[in-house]
């Protein structure tokens, strides 16, 4: 192999490697970007467990017979709120599962193209 086409040889790795970098710099944000989107759902689970809460802590107060037209769209709002929370969290989940899968093949890679770049070096 010449001199020439070593160099290039050697600046076509070094490029295939700013690439990689690049896409786990990617991968890494939209990690980020799952992460919060889980925080979320977990925050909107939240919010039926503390309504709840509140209306048996406050069962007292009142007839259930009475108010049980605010109490049925109050249910229906929880489990609207715990199936959007839940959603979210499944999503989330999944995603960053993924997007980790997608990161070691890619740092698999990465890893390939240095130990051929190193080993260029030695020749």
């Amino acid at each position: 192999m010449s001199e020439e086409e070593a160099v290039a040889q050697r600046s076509i790795t070094a490029s295939d490697i700013r690439t990689q970098l690049a896409i786990a710099r990617t991968l890494e944000a939209e990690r980020r970007t799952h992460l919060a989107e889980l925080r979320t759902g977990i925050g909107i689970l939240t919010v039926p467990m503390s309504l709840l809460t509140i209306l048996i802590a406050t069962s007292r107060y009142y007839s259930v017979q009475e108010v049980l037209v605010f109490i049925i769209g109050l249910i229906l709002g929880i489990l609207g709120l715990a199936a959007v929370g839940a959603y979210l969290v499944i999503r989330a989940l999944s995603r960053v599962k993924k997007g980790e899968k997608v990161k070691q093949d890619t740092c698999i890679d990465t890893e390939d193209i240095a130990r051929k770049n190193s080993r260029m070096k030695f020749e």
